[in-house]
């Protein structure tokens, strides 16, 4: 599982590192336009939905790297055991919220509704009232389904950080290496 996780994020960080760069040019383009007196509207939203792409991907990559936000007031104090034990609860939790999200986008592309109704987006509104795939920015003038994807995508990846980081974690709380790891540090 860790080798999965590492492979993904050696792809985020790279999609990462592209999608800042659209943001950067993408920004840049809009000053020289402007100064220009020749505004092109739809650089504006394309870098808002290139950095929204760049902070979920972000946030996946943090997860993997274990850098996610962390309230430590309540485990500093913790004897070792007690502390590696809280850390396999937030690995937990943090799959859990994964899996959730998982379930969720599920849910709100509704693959199967979309399929069953010949592909028709009509009917796939009047059958659950979801709009998803006829919805359109205001300026880009593409359907917003693509720029949604990004949601799936953090869904999976987090899932699949939170489950080595679990993994990895559970073995090593019960293979007794953490915790001697840790009290070394603490020395």
């Amino acid at each position: 599982m860790r080798r999965l996780s590492l492979a993904v994020a050696s792809f985020e960080r790279g999609a990462l590192v592209l999608c800042m760069a659209l943001v950067l040019g993408l920004v840049l383009l809009n000053v020289v336009t402007r100064s220009l007196n020749y505004s092109l509207f739809w650089v504006d939203e394309a870098a808002v939905f290139a950095m929204v792409w760049g902070c979920f991907i972000g946030a996946s990559l943090l997860v993997h790297q274990r850098m996610d936000f962390a309230v430590t007031l309540l485990t500093d104090p913790l004897p070792s055991r007690l502390r590696h034990l809280a850390r396999v609860l937030v690995d937990a939790l943090v799959l859990g919220f994964g899996v959730l999200m998982l379930v969720l986008c599920w849910w709100w592309f509704d693959l199967p509704t979309l399929i069953a109704s010949g592909w028709n987006l009509q009917v796939f509104f009047e059958v659950n009232f979801n709009g998803i795939y006829m919805e359109r920015p205001t300026t880009v003038g593409l359907p917003k389904w693509p720029f949604f994807l990004v949601m799936p995508w953090f869904s999976l990846t987090t899932t699949v950080h939170a489950t080595a980081n679990l993994v990895e974690d559970v073995v090593a709380m019960f293979s007794g290496e953490a915790f001697a790891e840790r009290q070394e540090a603490e020395i």
